[in-house]
Protein backbone atom coordinates (compact mmCIF):
# COMPACT_ATOMS: atom_id res chain seq x y z
CA UNK A 1 0.00 0.00 0.00
CA UNK A 2 2.79 2.30 0.81
CA UNK A 3 3.87 2.37 -2.69
CA UNK A 4 0.98 2.29 -4.46
CA UNK A 5 1.19 5.76 -2.61
CA UNK A 6 4.11 6.64 -3.67
CA UNK A 7 3.26 5.62 -7.59
CA UNK A 8 -0.06 7.81 -7.03
CA UNK A 9 2.00 10.80 -5.40
CA UNK A 10 4.56 10.31 -8.11
CA UNK A 11 1.85 10.50 -10.96
CA UNK A 12 0.54 13.45 -9.55
CA UNK A 13 3.51 15.20 -9.30
CA UNK A 14 4.65 14.68 -12.70
CA UNK A 15 0.67 15.32 -13.98
CA UNK A 16 1.44 18.87 -12.40
CA UNK A 17 4.54 19.52 -13.54
CA UNK A 18 3.20 18.69 -17.24
CA UNK A 19 0.82 20.87 -16.37
CA UNK A 20 2.87 23.59 -15.38
CA UNK A 21 5.18 23.10 -18.43
CA UNK A 22 2.21 23.04 -20.68
CA UNK A 23 0.65 26.20 -18.99
CA UNK A 24 4.44 28.33 -19.38
CA UNK A 25 4.52 27.12 -22.88
CA UNK A 26 0.88 28.68 -23.84
CA UNK A 27 1.71 31.62 -22.18
CA UNK A 28 4.76 32.19 -24.57
CA UNK A 29 2.66 31.82 -27.84
CA UNK A 30 0.53 34.38 -29.31
CA UNK A 31 -2.49 34.10 -31.34
CA UNK A 32 -2.67 35.29 -34.76
CA UNK A 33 -4.24 38.71 -35.87
CA UNK A 34 -7.31 38.40 -37.74
CA UNK A 35 -7.58 38.30 -41.63
CA UNK A 36 -10.41 39.52 -43.05
CA UNK A 37 -11.26 37.44 -46.37
CA UNK A 38 -11.84 40.54 -48.50
CA UNK A 39 -8.42 41.83 -47.68
CA UNK A 40 -5.64 39.99 -49.32
CA UNK A 41 -6.35 40.93 -52.59
CA UNK A 42 -7.54 44.41 -51.59
CA UNK A 43 -3.83 45.62 -50.55
CA UNK A 44 -3.90 49.18 -48.74
CA UNK A 45 -5.12 51.03 -51.58
CA UNK A 46 -8.73 53.00 -51.40
CA UNK A 47 -11.06 50.98 -52.75
CA UNK A 48 -14.27 52.78 -51.84
CA UNK A 49 -15.84 55.97 -53.41
CA UNK A 50 -16.93 58.14 -50.69
CA UNK A 51 -17.77 60.98 -53.16
CA UNK A 52 -21.21 60.00 -54.31
CA UNK A 53 -23.00 56.51 -54.75
CA UNK A 54 -25.58 55.13 -57.53
CA UNK A 55 -28.61 56.42 -57.33
CA UNK A 56 -31.90 54.14 -57.84
CA UNK A 57 -34.74 55.14 -60.22
CA UNK A 58 -37.73 56.51 -59.08
CA UNK A 59 -39.55 53.94 -61.04
CA UNK A 60 -37.92 51.35 -58.85
CA UNK A 61 -37.36 53.27 -55.30
CA UNK A 62 -37.65 56.66 -53.82
CA UNK A 63 -34.64 57.59 -52.53
CA UNK A 64 -34.59 60.98 -49.98
CA UNK A 65 -32.08 62.99 -47.67
CA UNK A 66 -32.45 65.68 -45.69
CA UNK A 67 -30.69 68.67 -44.68
CA UNK A 68 -31.46 72.49 -42.97
CA UNK A 69 -32.32 75.46 -44.53
CA UNK A 70 -32.86 78.56 -42.45
CA UNK A 71 -32.85 76.68 -39.30
CA UNK A 72 -35.42 74.24 -40.63
CA UNK A 73 -34.87 70.55 -42.02
CA UNK A 74 -35.77 69.82 -45.56
CA UNK A 75 -36.70 66.84 -47.20
CA UNK A 76 -35.43 66.02 -50.76
CA UNK A 77 -36.25 63.34 -53.64
CA UNK A 78 -32.76 62.64 -54.04
CA UNK A 79 -31.67 62.24 -58.29
CA UNK A 80 -28.50 62.04 -58.00
CA UNK A 81 -25.16 61.84 -55.55
CA UNK A 82 -21.67 62.53 -57.30
CA UNK A 83 -18.37 64.49 -56.87
CA UNK A 84 -19.88 65.41 -53.28
CA UNK A 85 -22.65 67.11 -54.34
CA UNK A 86 -26.34 65.42 -53.37
CA UNK A 87 -29.07 66.69 -56.03
CA UNK A 88 -33.28 66.36 -56.42
CA UNK A 89 -35.78 68.10 -56.16
CA UNK A 90 -37.17 69.84 -52.39
CA UNK A 91 -40.57 67.93 -52.13
CA UNK A 92 -40.84 69.27 -48.47
CA UNK A 93 -43.99 71.13 -49.58
CA UNK A 94 -45.51 67.66 -50.20
CA UNK A 95 -45.72 66.93 -46.77
CA UNK A 96 -48.67 68.34 -44.68
CA UNK A 97 -47.45 68.85 -41.45
CA UNK A 98 -44.96 67.66 -38.94
CA UNK A 99 -41.45 67.92 -38.77
CA UNK A 100 -39.82 67.53 -42.94
CA UNK A 101 -39.24 63.11 -42.71
CA UNK A 102 -39.33 60.78 -45.19
CA UNK A 103 -41.63 58.21 -43.00
CA UNK A 104 -44.18 61.14 -42.39
CA UNK A 105 -44.72 62.05 -45.71
CA UNK A 106 -45.16 58.23 -46.81
CA UNK A 107 -47.67 58.62 -44.27
CA UNK A 108 -49.70 61.23 -45.90
CA UNK A 109 -49.06 60.75 -49.37
CA UNK A 110 -48.23 58.19 -51.97
CA UNK A 111 -45.18 56.16 -53.91
CA UNK A 112 -46.79 58.00 -56.79
CA UNK A 113 -47.47 61.32 -56.13
CA UNK A 114 -43.73 61.51 -54.00
CA UNK A 115 -42.45 60.23 -57.61
CA UNK A 116 -44.32 62.67 -59.77
CA UNK A 117 -44.07 65.94 -57.23
CA UNK A 118 -42.24 68.56 -58.66
CA UNK A 119 -40.55 71.65 -56.85
CA UNK A 120 -37.30 73.40 -56.94
CA UNK A 121 -34.31 71.68 -57.77
CA UNK A 122 -31.53 71.85 -54.89
CA UNK A 123 -27.85 70.41 -54.72
CA UNK A 124 -26.38 70.30 -51.28
CA UNK A 125 -22.68 69.00 -49.93
CA UNK A 126 -22.98 65.86 -48.90
CA UNK A 127 -21.16 66.76 -46.01
CA UNK A 128 -24.43 69.06 -44.94
CA UNK A 129 -26.91 66.33 -45.30
CA UNK A 130 -28.57 65.56 -41.87
CA UNK A 131 -29.31 62.07 -40.14
CA UNK A 132 -32.43 60.67 -42.74
CA UNK A 133 -35.48 60.17 -40.62
CA UNK A 134 -35.73 60.65 -37.20
CA UNK A 135 -35.78 56.39 -35.78
CA UNK A 136 -36.73 55.07 -32.59
CA UNK A 137 -34.33 54.86 -29.42
CA UNK A 138 -34.61 51.39 -29.29
CA UNK A 139 -33.69 49.12 -32.54
CA UNK A 140 -34.03 45.42 -32.94
CA UNK A 141 -30.68 43.81 -33.88
CA UNK A 142 -29.54 40.36 -35.27
CA UNK A 143 -26.89 37.98 -35.06
CA UNK A 144 -25.49 34.95 -37.10
CA UNK A 145 -28.00 36.19 -40.36
CA UNK A 146 -25.03 35.75 -42.78
CA UNK A 147 -23.25 32.00 -43.09
CA UNK A 148 -19.80 33.32 -43.16
CA UNK A 149 -20.00 35.18 -40.44
CA UNK A 150 -21.82 32.59 -38.46
CA UNK A 151 -18.94 30.22 -39.60
CA UNK A 152 -16.38 32.03 -38.39
CA UNK A 153 -17.79 33.03 -35.15
CA UNK A 154 -19.05 29.98 -34.43
CA UNK A 155 -22.72 31.02 -33.81
CA UNK A 156 -24.97 28.04 -34.20
CA UNK A 157 -28.39 29.77 -35.90
CA UNK A 158 -29.46 33.48 -35.74
CA UNK A 159 -31.07 35.32 -33.36
CA UNK A 160 -32.24 38.63 -32.43
CA UNK A 161 -31.38 41.49 -29.50
CA UNK A 162 -32.41 44.79 -28.78
CA UNK A 163 -30.08 47.86 -29.21
CA UNK A 164 -30.38 50.76 -27.34
CA UNK A 165 -29.75 53.35 -30.00
CA UNK A 166 -30.76 55.82 -31.78
CA UNK A 167 -29.87 56.24 -35.35
CA UNK A 168 -27.27 58.78 -35.64
CA UNK A 169 -25.50 60.97 -38.30
CA UNK A 170 -23.37 59.33 -40.86
CA UNK A 171 -20.19 61.16 -40.05
CA UNK A 172 -20.49 60.92 -36.15
CA UNK A 173 -17.46 59.69 -34.87
CA UNK A 174 -17.18 56.79 -32.61
CA UNK A 175 -15.10 56.35 -29.68
CA UNK A 176 -13.38 53.54 -28.34
CA UNK A 177 -13.53 54.35 -24.50
CA UNK A 178 -12.08 50.95 -22.90
CA UNK A 179 -13.54 49.21 -25.17
CA UNK A 180 -12.53 46.19 -27.78
CA UNK A 181 -14.45 48.29 -30.41
CA UNK A 182 -15.29 46.26 -33.33
CA UNK A 183 -17.30 47.32 -36.57
CA UNK A 184 -20.38 45.83 -38.13
CA UNK A 185 -21.88 46.94 -41.91
CA UNK A 186 -25.10 46.07 -41.92
CA UNK A 187 -28.61 46.32 -43.84
CA UNK A 188 -31.51 48.38 -41.78
CA UNK A 189 -35.10 47.84 -42.39
CA UNK A 190 -36.95 50.18 -41.43
CA UNK A 191 -40.99 49.63 -40.40
CA UNK A 192 -42.59 52.26 -42.10
CA UNK A 193 -45.88 51.16 -40.03
CA UNK A 194 -46.45 49.24 -36.56
CA UNK A 195 -45.69 45.26 -37.59
CA UNK A 196 -47.61 42.84 -36.52
CA UNK A 197 -47.56 39.33 -36.65
CA UNK A 198 -48.81 37.04 -39.50
CA UNK A 199 -49.15 39.89 -41.26
CA UNK A 200 -46.60 41.28 -44.77
CA UNK A 201 -46.27 44.60 -44.73
CA UNK A 202 -46.32 45.87 -48.49
CA UNK A 203 -43.65 48.60 -47.87
CA UNK A 204 -40.01 49.07 -45.68
CA UNK A 205 -37.86 51.50 -45.73
CA UNK A 206 -33.77 51.00 -46.42
CA UNK A 207 -30.64 52.23 -45.04
CA UNK A 208 -27.18 51.74 -44.78
CA UNK A 209 -26.36 51.11 -41.21
CA UNK A 210 -23.78 50.30 -38.74
CA UNK A 211 -23.30 48.09 -35.60
CA UNK A 212 -19.97 49.36 -33.25
CA UNK A 213 -20.05 46.66 -30.64
CA UNK A 214 -17.51 46.38 -27.46
CA UNK A 215 -16.08 42.86 -27.55
CA UNK A 216 -15.12 42.89 -24.00
CA UNK A 217 -18.36 43.20 -22.66
CA UNK A 218 -19.87 40.93 -25.03
CA UNK A 219 -17.15 38.14 -23.95
CA UNK A 220 -17.22 38.89 -20.55
CA UNK A 221 -20.94 38.59 -20.81
CA UNK A 222 -21.14 35.83 -23.25
CA UNK A 223 -18.69 33.39 -20.31
CA UNK A 224 -19.57 29.98 -21.64
CA UNK A 225 -23.23 30.79 -22.07
CA UNK A 226 -25.22 29.53 -25.29
CA UNK A 227 -24.42 32.36 -28.09
CA UNK A 228 -27.71 30.99 -30.14
CA UNK A 229 -30.24 32.71 -27.43
CA UNK A 230 -28.61 36.21 -28.08
CA UNK A 231 -29.59 37.08 -24.23
CA UNK A 232 -25.48 38.28 -23.89
CA UNK A 233 -25.57 40.55 -27.09
CA UNK A 234 -28.16 43.69 -25.40
CA UNK A 235 -25.31 45.62 -23.26
CA UNK A 236 -22.14 45.09 -26.18
CA UNK A 237 -24.78 46.36 -28.68
CA UNK A 238 -25.82 49.36 -26.68
CA UNK A 239 -22.38 50.59 -24.51
CA UNK A 240 -20.93 52.30 -27.27
CA UNK A 241 -22.83 55.58 -28.15
CA UNK A 242 -22.85 55.50 -31.72
CA UNK A 243 -25.31 54.02 -34.57
CA UNK A 244 -24.29 56.01 -37.37
CA UNK A 245 -26.47 54.98 -40.74
CA UNK A 246 -26.22 56.12 -44.13
CA UNK A 247 -27.02 59.72 -45.41
CA UNK A 248 -30.09 58.11 -47.55
CA UNK A 249 -33.80 57.02 -46.67
CA UNK A 250 -35.00 54.73 -49.72
CA UNK A 251 -38.33 53.13 -50.02
CA UNK A 252 -38.11 50.19 -53.15
CA UNK A 253 -41.52 50.15 -55.04
CA UNK A 254 -40.70 46.25 -54.45
CA UNK A 255 -39.06 45.73 -51.36
CA UNK A 256 -38.70 42.02 -51.21
CA UNK A 257 -36.94 42.22 -55.27
CA UNK A 258 -34.66 45.06 -54.01
CA UNK A 259 -32.54 44.40 -51.12
CA UNK A 260 -31.61 41.68 -52.63
CA UNK A 261 -29.28 43.48 -55.52
CA UNK A 262 -27.40 45.55 -52.73
CA UNK A 263 -23.73 45.44 -52.18
CA UNK A 264 -22.92 46.33 -48.97
CA UNK A 265 -18.55 47.37 -48.37
CA UNK A 266 -16.49 48.39 -45.28
CA UNK A 267 -12.93 49.58 -45.17
CA UNK A 268 -10.50 50.05 -42.48
CA UNK A 269 -7.76 52.52 -43.29
CA UNK A 270 -8.18 51.78 -46.54
CA UNK A 271 -8.34 47.91 -46.66
CA UNK A 272 -11.59 46.08 -47.34
CA UNK A 273 -12.89 44.30 -44.20
CA UNK A 274 -16.53 43.15 -45.16
CA UNK A 275 -18.58 42.40 -48.69
CA UNK A 276 -22.23 42.12 -46.96
CA UNK A 277 -24.45 40.78 -50.05
CA UNK A 278 -28.51 40.71 -48.36
CA UNK A 279 -29.55 38.27 -50.80
CA UNK A 280 -27.65 35.62 -48.94
CA UNK A 281 -29.26 36.43 -45.63
CA UNK A 282 -30.29 33.38 -44.21
CA UNK A 283 -34.10 35.34 -42.88
CA UNK A 284 -35.91 37.26 -45.67
CA UNK A 285 -37.47 40.45 -44.20
CA UNK A 286 -41.03 38.81 -43.08
CA UNK A 287 -38.96 36.13 -40.65
CA UNK A 288 -36.95 38.69 -39.57
CA UNK A 289 -40.09 40.36 -38.18
CA UNK A 290 -42.08 36.84 -37.09
CA UNK A 291 -38.58 35.60 -35.19
CA UNK A 292 -38.53 39.23 -33.45
CA UNK A 293 -42.00 38.73 -33.09
CA UNK A 294 -41.85 35.40 -31.47
CA UNK A 295 -39.66 36.64 -29.03
CA UNK A 296 -40.92 39.48 -27.40
CA UNK A 297 -41.40 37.92 -23.90
CA UNK A 298 -37.28 37.26 -23.54
CA UNK A 299 -35.58 39.58 -20.88
CA UNK A 300 -32.01 40.92 -21.73
CA UNK A 301 -29.97 41.88 -19.42
CA UNK A 302 -27.59 44.84 -18.95
CA UNK A 303 -26.42 45.25 -15.51
CA UNK A 304 -28.60 44.18 -12.90
CA UNK A 305 -31.70 45.18 -14.89
CA UNK A 306 -33.16 43.39 -17.80
CA UNK A 307 -34.70 44.64 -21.10
CA UNK A 308 -36.83 43.49 -23.79
CA UNK A 309 -37.02 43.83 -27.75
CA UNK A 310 -38.87 47.51 -28.80
CA UNK A 311 -42.51 45.27 -28.63
CA UNK A 312 -45.51 47.47 -27.50
CA UNK A 313 -48.22 46.15 -25.45
CA UNK A 314 -50.72 45.30 -28.72
CA UNK A 315 -47.53 43.09 -29.60
CA UNK A 316 -46.47 45.21 -32.37
CA UNK A 317 -42.86 46.60 -33.64
CA UNK A 318 -43.47 50.44 -33.53
CA UNK A 319 -43.26 52.19 -36.68
CA UNK A 320 -39.53 53.70 -36.86
CA UNK A 321 -37.87 50.81 -35.33
CA UNK A 322 -35.02 49.88 -37.15
CA UNK A 323 -34.06 46.17 -37.99
CA UNK A 324 -30.55 45.50 -38.30
CA UNK A 325 -30.43 42.87 -40.25
CA UNK A 326 -26.68 41.40 -39.45
CA UNK A 327 -23.30 41.14 -40.73
CA UNK A 328 -20.91 39.18 -42.67
CA UNK A 329 -17.50 37.60 -42.28
CA UNK A 330 -14.32 39.74 -42.08
CA UNK A 331 -14.78 41.69 -38.19
CA UNK A 332 -12.38 41.40 -35.57
CA UNK A 333 -14.25 38.93 -32.96
CA UNK A 334 -12.98 35.46 -32.85
CA UNK A 335 -13.97 32.83 -30.09
CA UNK A 336 -11.23 32.20 -28.05
CA UNK A 337 -8.83 29.89 -29.29
CA UNK A 338 -8.13 26.25 -27.01
CA UNK A 339 -4.77 28.02 -25.90
CA UNK A 340 -6.33 30.69 -24.27
CA UNK A 341 -9.07 28.96 -22.91
CA UNK A 342 -6.30 26.20 -21.43
CA UNK A 343 -5.27 29.51 -19.82
CA UNK A 344 -8.44 30.44 -18.43
CA UNK A 345 -8.90 27.04 -17.30
CA UNK A 346 -5.46 27.18 -15.27
CA UNK A 347 -6.60 30.16 -14.06
CA UNK A 348 -9.88 29.52 -12.94
CA UNK A 349 -8.51 26.51 -11.09
CA UNK A 350 -5.90 28.51 -9.20
CA UNK A 351 -8.00 31.60 -8.55
CA UNK A 352 -10.12 29.25 -6.43
CA UNK A 353 -13.02 31.34 -7.92
CA UNK A 354 -14.82 28.03 -9.59
CA UNK A 355 -18.27 29.92 -8.87
CA UNK A 356 -17.21 32.39 -11.34
CA UNK A 357 -16.52 30.50 -14.99
CA UNK A 358 -16.30 33.95 -16.34
CA UNK A 359 -12.47 33.81 -15.28
CA UNK A 360 -12.05 31.45 -18.31
CA UNK A 361 -12.19 34.43 -20.88
CA UNK A 362 -10.00 36.78 -19.29
CA UNK A 363 -7.07 36.06 -21.08
CA UNK A 364 -8.80 36.52 -24.00
CA UNK A 365 -9.61 39.83 -23.46
CA UNK A 366 -6.53 40.23 -22.20
CA UNK A 367 -4.36 39.29 -25.01
CA UNK A 368 -7.00 41.41 -27.24
CA UNK A 369 -6.73 44.59 -25.35
CA UNK A 370 -2.88 43.78 -26.12
CA UNK A 371 -2.64 43.10 -29.46
CA UNK A 372 -4.30 46.15 -31.12
CA UNK A 373 -6.39 44.36 -33.82
CA UNK A 374 -9.20 45.83 -32.34
CA UNK A 375 -10.45 49.48 -33.85
CA UNK A 376 -8.06 52.39 -32.23
CA UNK A 377 -8.35 55.93 -32.07
CA UNK A 378 -7.09 57.44 -35.53
CA UNK A 379 -8.47 54.54 -37.37
CA UNK A 380 -11.08 55.77 -40.23
CA UNK A 381 -14.08 53.74 -40.87
CA UNK A 382 -15.74 53.84 -44.54
CA UNK A 383 -19.35 51.55 -45.20
CA UNK A 384 -20.66 52.20 -48.36
CA UNK A 385 -23.11 50.92 -50.82
CA UNK A 386 -25.15 51.86 -54.17
CA UNK A 387 -28.45 53.45 -53.24
CA UNK A 388 -28.17 53.87 -49.67
CA UNK A 389 -25.45 56.01 -49.07
CA UNK A 390 -22.23 56.06 -47.12
CA UNK A 391 -20.75 56.19 -43.07
CA UNK A 392 -17.44 57.87 -42.64
CA UNK A 393 -16.65 57.66 -38.90
CA UNK A 394 -13.06 58.90 -37.32
CA UNK A 395 -12.38 56.57 -34.05
CA UNK A 396 -11.54 58.41 -31.31
CA UNK A 397 -10.32 58.13 -27.89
Amino acid sequence: MPSLRKTFALNGLVLVAALAAAYVFALTRTEPPPVSPYSTSAGLMPILATDGVAIASAQEALTFARYHRDGRLRLMRVDRYEKGFVSGTDITWLQTSGEADPVTLWQQSSYDAIAQATGAAVSIEAARLSVPFASTDRQIGMGGTYPAHAAETKIPTPFVFPKLQPAHHWSVPVPTRAYLLDYEVELGIVALEPLKAGRKAPHFGLVLASDYTDRDRLLRDLGISDVSTGLAFAASKSVVPAMPIGSLFVIPRDVRSFYKTLELRLQVNGRLRQIAMPKDLLWDIDQMVDESLARSALAFPIGRNTVTLPINADGEIPQRTILLSGTTDGVVVRPPSGRQIFIGVVQWLGSLRWNMPGVLVERAILEAHADGHYLQPGDRVIMRADYLGLIDNAVVH
